[in-house]
């Protein structure tokens, strides 16, 4: 009797109802959309973040005191201490290793181009690092910096003649893309000389060079733009330092640090130190990498992973409030629907308290049919906004969001929460209502 009594009620007044799940299905569209974009803009926005630099850098734990002027290191090539190339490869063997985006390794030398005492860098260009026998990393200096600029190509790692000169440096020496340039630096064949028996006076005057080509203008707003860079092996092999690297930068996934993330790690119980360890904070990751390389020293960024910290905090907020607004909306519409319909049906409720039904069963039939209206209103508010995140994830970001089923369950049942609310009036007066008086009117 009850459900004929539902799918009688269902068919009646089919305008307002309709306009009640349609008010239900698009608050719980924005929703949905808010919803599922936050399942994946974390990410998204971290990545977009991660084109503006490294937020981990790696240096040899004993190295000695840069002696740096002018963006300049005046160190000879072979002091200071080194980190071995190979151990570069356990950066994707760490426990956050798919949140390893990209990192370089870094040589620096000082050299003299026309005179002009300047730091030659060796880094990787593009770099297909072999991980295992089933797994190749894509990284280098392009994708660890896609927002530096350059004017004509950048070199290939392959190309041992190719080199990106600074764009301050090039206007001072008249260079351009394509032109040649002989660069001579101070290598390890001083100390070869000293084992020999050369005199000092002829130690200063053994330096090794180089005719290459420039590639491209590099222009980033920092030191680069004094600087040369070129393919590591060949400044290794210049500078006498085969397999040796001086600095590496890392871009890695990272969730905002909190105070738990900055805790003491020696005094972590178990279980905390569990937890810490196995999220994605900057400062774990930064663990676990010295745990790999232990002749390392890792640092934090952490004018890069605070700025990105507050960034996702902040639109994390956002999407809180835009998803609390349009929820709040719904339910103010699907209230006044439910007011008006109340008003249609006070004579009908008080018919039914005088054939003899009780308050229960009164309550019960209307929240069946507000259950019934949440359910569809939900479905296909979700269907709605997944379309509107799919579009809108197209359009800011370039690459669609995936379907999320697991958002279907929490638009139906914040679909229903949102339905229950706006019916609590009609609810309140429909319990109120006298059979005699509904009658009567």
């Amino acid at each position: 009797m009850l459900v004929r009594i539902l799918l009688e009620s269902l068919a009646r007044h089919r305008r307002r109802k309709v306009l009640s799940a349609v008010a239900i299905a698009l608050g719980i569209a924005a929703a949905a959309t808010v919803g599922i974009l936050s399942l994946d803009i974390g990410d998204k926005i971290s990545r977009e973040l991660r084109s503006y630099g490294a937020n981990l850098s790696i240096t040899p734990a004993a190295d000695s005191l840069a002696i740096t002027v002018g963006g300049v290191d005046y160190r000879p090539a072979g002091s200071g201490a080194f980190i071995s190339q190979d151990e570069l490869v356990k950066l994707k063997k760490i426990f956050w290793r798919n949140n390893i985006v990209a990192f370089t390794p870094f040589l620096y030398v000082p050299a003299n181009v026309s005179g002009q005492r300047v730091v030659l860098i060796g880094t990787w260009f593009e770099k297909l690092l072999q991980v295992d026998n089933s797994e190749v990393f894509p990284t280098g200096l392009r994708k660890l910096h896609p927002a530096w600029k350059v004017e004509g190509e950048w070199p290939n790692d392959k190309d041992v003649m190719g080199v990106l000169v600074g764009r301050r440096l090039a206007a001072r020496l008249g260079l351009g893309a394509g032109r040649p340039v002989r660069i001579a630096l101070a290598g390890n064949s001083s100390l070869q000389s000293e084992r020999a028996g050369a005199s000092p006076a002829s130690k200063q005057r053994l330096w090794s060079s180089a005719n290459l080509i420039v590639r491209g203008v590099l222009e980033t707003g920092g030191p680069e733009d004094d600087q040369v860079l070129a393919p590591l092996a060949m400044v290794q092999r210049l500078a006498g330092l085969e397999g040796k690297v001086r600095r590496i930068e890392v871009s890695a996934l990272t969730k905002p640090e909190d105070a738990f993330a900055r805790s003491d790690v020696s005094k972590l119980s178990p279980e905390e130190f569990d937890r810490w360890y196995c999220a994605p904070y900057v400062s774990s990751i930064a663990y676990q990498i010295q745990q790999a390389i232990p002749e390392a020293q890792v640092k934090p960024i952490y004018q890069v992973a605070d700025t990105e910290g507050k960034i996702l905090h902040r639109v994390g907020i956002l999407m809180g409030v835009l998803a609390l607004a349009a929820l709040i909306t719904a339910g103010l519409a699907v209230a006044s629907m439910m007011l008006a319909m109340f008003l249609e049906r006070r004579a009908e409720i008080g018919l039914f308290k005088s054939l003899g039904a009780t308050n229960a069963q009164v309550a019960t039939l209307l929240l069946l049919e507000a259950g019934v209206l949440g359910l569809v209103g939900g479905t296909a508010g979700y269907l709605l906004g997944s379309v509107l995140a799919w579009r809108l994830a197209r359009a800011v970001f370039g690459v669609p969001v995936g379907i999320h089923l697991v958002m279907l369950p929490v638009c139906l049942v914040f679909a229903l929460v949102v339905t229950f609310a706006g019916s609590a009036v009609l609810l309140g007066r429909a319990l109120k209502v006298s059979p005699a008086v509904a009658l009567r009117d």
